[in-house]
């Protein structure tokens, strides 16, 4: 998929990458804050999640966003390679625990507003989401919550102003209560579209939201 040659049929996680690509994925193992995942030394929660708490619990992210996983999700989210999608989704599956712990009820994927929607042709997110629903066998909801304004991209924004354009973007019909779900999505950037999309359920009755993104946007990067 990078540079031509033959892809190692080894690979642990099926990628169609020679040995020399898969070693260049950006893995993410350093230590990092279990609740928005940016790196600190002790691997415990990080200053800014204790005093301002995002309304996620926990965030797996088994890959850094940085080169060449770029270009895979690039080729995946707007060229339409679909089937690289549930591909980058194994990768993810082969380095996330079984099951969280508390188990989850439902797992849903990052709402995408409907015009968005029309113009890529499909949500990224909610392919790799079924593969998630697939590997750990809970319920996927595809409608439970939405995305209802249509918000300008957020490339270049600090999380104010993420935030601020995320005010009243997304909404929930049913109730939560009680329940623990999965969010996932393709990269966490800042953590705000995570943050809105949690902060709607647990205002829903959610008691517990687990962030499941296949890569993590680090501050130096």
């Amino acid at each position: 998929m990078l540079c031509d040659a033959p892809a190692n049929a080894h690979s642990p996680t099926s990628l169609p990458l020679c040995s020399h690509c898969f070693d260049l994925l950006p893995w993410y193992h350093s230590p990092h804050c279990p609740q928005c995942a940016l790196p600190n030394i002790s691997g415990a929660l990080c200053g800014v999640c204790l005093q301002h708490a995002p309304a996620f619990d926990h965030t797996f992210a088994p890959f850094r966003y940085a080169y060449p996983l770029d270009r895979l999700l690039h080729q995946f989210k707007y060229h339409q390679q679909l089937p690289l999608g549930h591909l980058l989704a194994n990768a993810l599956l082969a380095q996330l625990p079984r099951l969280p712990i508390p188990a989850p009820q439902v797992v849903i994927a990052m709402p995408m507003h409907l015009n968005r929607v029309k113009e890529r042709g499909f949500n990224h997110a909610l392919e790799l989401a079924k593969q998630v629903q697939q590997q750990w066998k809970v319920p996927l909801d595809n409608e439970g919550c939405m995305r209802i304004l249509d918000t300008p991209t957020q490339a270049g924004m600090d999380m104010k102003t993420r935030t601020r354009s995320l005010r009243d973007a997304f909404a929930t019909r049913q109730s939560w209560q009680g329940q623990h779900v999965v969010i996932v999505d393709d990269v966490m950037t800042t953590g705000a579209s995570m943050h809105a999309v949690a902060k709607v359920l647990k205002q829903a009755g959610a008691t517990r939201v687990t962030a499941v993104v296949l890569a993590r946007t680090l501050k130096h990067e």
